[in-house]
């Protein structure tokens, strides 16, 4: 493999080739590797365009293949090439990881090199952006498939992707835009909504930072939201648990919550007393309820849902009711952040771009330039036709405590793809589970099952995931505990007696 040059006719999109620049034998027994023995192989796929990044890969080949594929996704911006060597997302630990049962493992940078995941300047350069957007996915597995041939004498009979956030997001865009290249899907509270989500965040630093930071919620009273929304809502699935399992029936709650929560009496304000009209109309409504758009996006989606922040999660809304500029996240809102930073390298392409100066609903001029990349970058399709129809399966878990990705977005559009295709055909390839207590990874519960030996049975086997049980890896008191993984829109409901740890006290319920 050392050395070896791969001509640009090999890959399916526009690149200039892609060569291997190392390729290492890793024995079995050897103290770093667990995995069995390998041939582990990093390259670089090279631009067309001379001034993009080039998209550097890592592909693992197993000396006992078992002719099957796993690709990797990454996380938010990207920029480094993700972990291949262990567990898929929300994997267990106690299985052997996908390389060591003997799936060619693989994946790649996405096509820019940068120090952290928060970083978007790479959207200044075309090519570079598509890469991130798309393409990456495809070239990479191109090359993972000529590295098969090369190695093996034939590609894989079966590929599967799995990821976690931008990770989920590319997982269910492998299978939208090649269903004839992927068997199977592993997506973890994905970002498909992509556009929107960063909308939303600058709907967010609009509503906390206008009129002097006016909608700002200071830290103590953020965690006072949370802990109260918990209090009340706990019991609702019929345990005292931790954790909210049936927000719905909490969210019927919210507005005499948060009317508690309402400055009277000539307050004005306190740390950790009431809220203000401002910080209620701005900032808990923009979380909770989220925007509408007066134009549609890609695939007619003109909204985006807000999330569970009077159902238990923390509102990440920063440190100091100063806003920097540029924004930066930890002393500022989180989404306001990473807004900023697609807005400024994606859309306006320039430097002096004010994130308090965007109006969401009237974008004027980059209202086309908008549009045009949410239909370059996300997975809102809602129909998966082609996809279903070669066989292929996919497993969608997210998290109701997610404070980056909305559960309601990803729910709606679940429901679009029942809508279009109807619940037979769906339910003939497609789970999707909302998960009480997950949040964007970790939360309150981490719900962890050997979810690609069951992916592969569906494939295989024609056999779906039926009523798994999950086991919380959360570095808690709570550690071990399982729960039923419940389709939605059912939600695990305490029967009123046993265990409260164990998940065969609990069934999936609708009400």
């Amino acid at each position: 493999m050392a050395g070896l040059k791969i001509e640009a006719g090999a890959i399916s999109l526009p690149t200039s080739g892609a060569e291997v620049t190392d390729a290492t034998f890793m024995e079995a027994g050897r103290a770093d590797n667990s995995n069995g023995e390998f041939c582990q192989v990093r390259g670089a796929i090279n631009p067309v365009d001379e001034k993009a990044p080039k998209i550097l890969w890592q592909v693992n080949l197993p000396t006992h293949w078992n002719r099957k594929a796993l690709q990797m996704g990454g996380g938010g911006y990207n920029g480094s090439i993700p972990e291949t060597l262990t567990k898929p997302t929300l994997g267990l630990d106690n299985v052997p990881t996908p390389l060591a049962q003997g799936y060619i493992t693989f994946a790649s940078d996405s096509g820019h090199q940068a120090p952290n995941a928060d970083d978007a300047s790479f959207g200044m350069n075309d090519e570079a952006m598509l890469n991130y957007g798309f393409m990456h996915i495809k070239k990479t597995l191109d090359v993972a498939q000529y590295l098969s041939q090369s190695r093996y004498g034939s590609t894989p009979r079966r590929v599967y992707f799995s990821g976690g956030s931008t990770g989920g997001r590319e997982g269910l865009t492998a299978a939208m835009r090649w269903p004839e290249a992927y068997d199977g899907i592993l997506t973890n509270y994905p970002t498909a909504s992509f556009v929107g989500l960063r909308l939303w965040g600058a709907a967010l630093a609009r509503a906390v930072y206008d009129d002097n930071s006016a909608g700002w919620i200071p830290p103590g009273l953020v965690n006072r939201i949370a802990a109260d929304a918990i209090t009340a809502c706990d019991a609702l699935d019929g345990a005292a648990d931790g954790l909210v399992s049936n927000p719905e029936a909490c969210r019927g709650r919210a507005d005499a919550f948060i009317e508690g929560l309402r400055c009277k009496n000539g307050e004005t304000g306190h740390p950790e007393h009431c809220l203000t009209t401002a910080q209620i109309e701005r900032t808990i409504n923009v979380y909770h309820n989220g925007y509408s758009l007066p134009y549609k996006l890609a695939d007619g989606i003109n909204d985006y849902q807000g999330y569970n922040s009077l159902e238990g999660i923390t509102m990440q809304l920063g440190s100091q009711a100063a806003y920097r500029e540029p924004p930066v996240s930890g002393p500022n809102a989180h989404h306001s952040s990473r807004a900023y930073e697609f807005m400024q390298s994606f859309v306006a392409r320039r430097g002096d771009f004010s994130l308090l100066n965007f109006d969401i609903r009237n974008p004027g001029a980059l209202k086309d330039r908008i549009v045009h990349l949410s239909e370059q970058i996300g997975a809102t399709k809602s129909d998966w036709e082609a996809f279903r129809a070669r066989g292929g399966k996919i497993i969608w878990v997210q998290g109701n405590d997610d404070p980056s990705v909305s559960p309601y977005v990803n729910a709606n559009l679940y429901k679009s793809v029942v809508a279009k295709m109807g619940e037979e055909k769906v339910d003939g390839f497609m789970r999707f589970y909302l998960v009480p207590g997950l949040a964007h990874g970790g939360g309150k519960f981490s719900p962890t099952w050997d979810n690609l030996t069951a992916l592969d049975n569906w494939v295989e086997n024609g056999v779906p995931p039926a009523a798994p049980i999950v086991v919380d890896a959360t570095k808690t008191a709570t550690k071990g505990r399982t729960r039923p993984l419940c389709e939605y829109p059912t939600w695990p409901k305490y029967k009123g007696s046993g265990d409260i740890n164990s998940a065969s006290s609990f069934s999936c319920a609708s009400e």
